[in-house]
């Protein structure tokens, strides 16, 4: 890839973070910005595995307090977090609904008989179902922030450092910077396509066959050159001809670093007992 290249992957990433910020980084010199990535890839296990593993309701409840004051942390306000995840939050709301109204064990709270339809609210339905939302939350919540506060060049080389192939982290890299370029290309493609007067709106079947060709073909196309050119500009520059490689910048981890990659994990085992 040469430097043209990079100087469009980096604006467009850029350009992208204001409509499409939940894939990319966001640059605001938070506290947790200056975190270094590992530790916060072990902030991340190490919660993930808390969600799932905690089953009481009030320990989902102080997961999601811990979740929200990191956003507070990161520069990240209440409103651009209910904004930018507002279809996580009506997405676990159905699953909420399905649960509470599948599970019928326990007490029984409400029912509602109209004709053939009966619908029926337990006590293990509701519980579970609370369970189930705050999970899926806490999860995409707490994914989400990492991906905002990571910078996705410093975290592929401190995993190279450590030992990742830097094969593996090159990937990683490309994946995490296409994302947001091809977002922008196919928005780009869908405002040609109705500049040209072709109907793209709705969800019936015809729509969306008319999406495929339109918007998705051209974006394939797209995207397939610009793997091939990536391609080419790797074997220029021999890529993978040595078995390790050097770096511009080094991502060492400190003794702060290494302390609280060992305690995060306790903490957390901590709040587990605290909250079976």
């Amino acid at each position: 890839m040469d430097l043209h290249d990079n100087a469009t992957y980096k604006g467009s990433s850029s350009g992208t973070q204001g409509s499409y910020p939940g894939l990319t980084y966001v640059d605001n010199h938070s506290r947790l910005d200056r975190i270094h990535p590992l530790v916060k890839l072990v902030l991340l296990f190490s919660f993930s595995v808390t969600v799932f593993a905690v089953f009481s309701i009030p320990g989902q409840g102080f997961l999601f307090g811990l979740l929200l004051v990191s956003y507070a942390l990161a520069g990240l306000s209440g409103t651009f977090f209910l904004r930018k995840l507002r279809f996580i939050f009506v997405f676990g709301f159905f699953i909420f609904l399905v649960q509470a109204l599948a599970v019928k064990e326990g007490v029984l709270l409400w029912h509602l008989s109209w004709g053939p339809v009966y619908l029926s609210l337990w006590s293990q339905g509701l519980q579970g179902g609370l369970k189930m939302m705050m999970r899926f939350i806490n999860i995409v919540g707490s994914s989400y922030l990492f991906v905002a506060t990571t910078d996705p060049n410093k975290l592929a080389y401190a995993l190279m450092q450590v030992g990742l192939p830097y094969r593996f982290g090159f990937a990683l890299i490309t994946a995490l910077r296409f994302i947001p370029v091809f977002h922008l290309e196919l928005e780009q493609v869908r405002n040609a396509q109705m500049a040209k007067g072709i109907e793209l709106e709705g969800l019936s079947p015809r729509n969306l066959l008319r999406a495929v060709r339109y918007l998705f073909v051209p974006l394939v196309i797209s995207a397939l050159s610009r793997v091939d050119n990536l391609t080419i500009s790797m074997e220029g520059r021999a890529f993978g001809l040595y078995p390790v490689r050097t770096y511009m910048s080094s991502q060492t981890l400190s003794t702060k670093d290494k302390l609280a990659i060992l305690v995060t994990p306790l903490f957390f085992l901590f709040l587990y007992f605290i909250f079976p």
